[in-house]
C-alpha cells in the first residue's frame, strides 16, 4: 500500500506535536512553582500559640499579646503596625461591623529581610472603657496601595486601607 505525500506530512506533524507536548510537560513539571509575594500577620497568646488571647482588660493596665510578621515578599520590607482601640457595633442585617470610634494606642516599626520573622510581645493598654475591639493594622510604607494613609483617614476607611489587619474583641472595665 503506497502512502501519499499528505499522509507522510500529517504523520510528521503529529509526531512533532507529540514530542512538543512531552517536552513542554517535562519543562513545566521541572520549573519551581511561582509564588505570589505576601506577608504573614498574626497574633499569638501568652504561650506563643494561637489561643488564650487577652479579652478582659482593666482600663489603663497593659496586657501582653505577641505580634507576628513574616516577610515572604521576595525582598527586604519595612512595615508599620498601628494599634487602635475601637468601639464597633455589629450590623445584624449585613453581618458586618461598623466602626463608631477609634483611638490610636500604639505604633510599631519593623524591618524584615525576605523570609525573616518578627515575633515580639506587645503591651496592649486601653483606657477607653467603651472600646470593644483592638485593631492591629499593617502597612508597607513606600508601596502603593499599602502605605500608611494620612491622619485624616479614620475609622473603617483606615482599616480598609491597611495591607493586612488582625483584631481582638475585648471587654474593658
Amino acid at each position: 500500500m503506497a502512502t501519499s505525500g499528505l499522509d507522510k506530512l500529517l504523520s510528521w506533524v503529529l509526531l512533532i506535536a507529540v514530542v512538543a507536548a512531552i517536552g513542554l510537560t517535562v519543562l513545566l513539571t521541572q520549573l519551581p512553582p511561582r509564588e505570589e509575594p505576601f506577608t504573614e500577620f498574626y497574633l499569638l497568646g501568652n504561650d506563643g500559640i494561637a489561643e488564650d488571647y487577652l479579652f478582659d482588660l482593666r482600663a489603663g493596665r497593659g496586657e501582653p499579646v505577641i505580634v507576628g510578621i513574616t516577610n515572604h515578599e521576595s525582598q527586604a520590607t519595612s512595615y508599620v503596625v498601628e494599634v487602635w482601640a475601637a468601639r464597633e457595633t455589629i450590623v445584624g442585617s449585613t453581618n458586618s461591623t461598623h466602626v463608631d470610634s477609634m483611638t490610636q494606642i500604639g505604633t510599631l516599626h519593623v524591618d524584615l529581610l525576605d523570609g525573616q520573622t518578627y515575633e515580639q510581645p506587645y503591651q496592649v493598654t486601653v483606657k477607653d472603657t467603651n472600646a470593644n475591639k483592638v485593631e492591629f493594622l499593617l502597612f508597607k510604607p513606600g508601596v502603593p496601595g499599602a502605605e500608611v494613609p494620612p491622619a485624616s483617614v479614620t475609622g473603617q476607611d483606615r482599616v480598609d486601607a491597611a495591607y493586612r489587619n488582625v483584631n481582638l474583641w475585648i471587654a474593658v472595665a
